[in-house]
């Protein structure tokens, strides 16, 4: 009979219990990694599948340029926001959707918005103008017809729902505070918060992206996410249709507002001190 020393038996049983928590770890990061491809594999065939909404600015004629020389000296930006449909929006204003300072804009500038979303919590309830919508958890790509539901742990598993909405479930326990939940819209490649709900513990909220859009030259600090009430300056209005999909723009060189194009889809004008709210959202 051969005795095997003790601390060999232990040497042994510690190797295998390396090569067992090794193999663990390693099929974790596997199934990870494969979930990640999933998603990225998802996104991009939506982007491909999608219709693409363009506004585009042409800065190349004399009288254009000499407008962004102004813009740039000026230091102003341009803002866009877009509205949504459903019930419980934040009244106070509604999040900036994108930001772009003039100082980094030349020849032709193109703002593309493809119909793809990612649905954001926010875990606070109380919003005024200014607050800073931070998008703490982001859920997967969804369109409509989606359901995402957030759960107490920060899971947000989505799945197919009601037609032609975005449906977001609260799905904390009900003595829980309410959070802020909202659309993030692709804009350029890069998801930015454009609309913002209160929702409450075991609660849901329908969100339908309008499609509307504002824009406007302002001399600003604002960021994608801060609250708007108000436009100070003078911009325009339009709305993205399977019939108007691109947008040719210009800047005016009085006021520094935006039109049009000559013979392209025309947008209405909107005059300063303007309710952001009641322009874009349909409550």
């Amino acid at each position: 009979m051969i005795l095997i020393p003790v601390t060999l038996i232990v040497f042994i049983s510690q190797l295998n219990f390396k090569r067992n928590e090794q193999r663990r770890i390693l099929k974790s990061l596997i199934v990870k990694r494969v979930r990640t491809l999933k998603i990225k594999t998802m996104e991009k065939t939506l982007v491909q599948e999608r219709p693409i909404f363009s506004m585009n600015f042409d800065f190349r004629s004399r009288e254009q340029q000499e407008i962004l020389n102004s813009l740039q000296k000026e230091r102003y930006k341009l803002v866009g926001y877009m509205g949504a449909s459903g019930t419980n929006q934040v009244a106070s204003g509604v999040p900036t959707w994108f930001v772009i300072d003039y100082t980094s804009v030349f020849g032709v500038l193109k703002i593309n918005y493809e119909q793809i979303y990612k649905v954001y919590v926010y875990r606070r309830s109380d919003i005024t103008v200014n607050t800073k919508i931070i998008m703490e958890v982001l859920s997967d790509v969804v369109t409509l017809g989606s359901e995402a539901t957030f759960n107490p742990d920060g899971t947000f598993p989505t799945t197919s729902g009601a037609p032609g909405v975005i449906t977001v479930k609260n799905n904390r326990p009900g003595d829980s505070s309410p959070i802020t939940v909202g659309l993030a819209a692709y804009m350029n490649g890069i998801f930015f918060p454009f609309c913002a709900f209160t929702c409450a513990a075991q609660e849901t909220v329908s969100i339908i992206p309008d499609e509307k859009i504002a824009l406007f030259a302002s001399q600003t600090n604002a960021t994608p996410g801060s609250m708007a009430g108000q436009a100070h300056e003078f911009g325009c209005t339009f709305r993205f249709s399977d019939q108007n999909m691109i947008y040719d723009l210009q800047m005016i060189q009085t006021t520094f507002g935006i039109k049009n194009i000559p013979g392209t889809f025309p947008v209405e004008q909107v005059s300063p001190a303007v309710s952001l709210v009641p322009l874009l959202n349909d409550f």
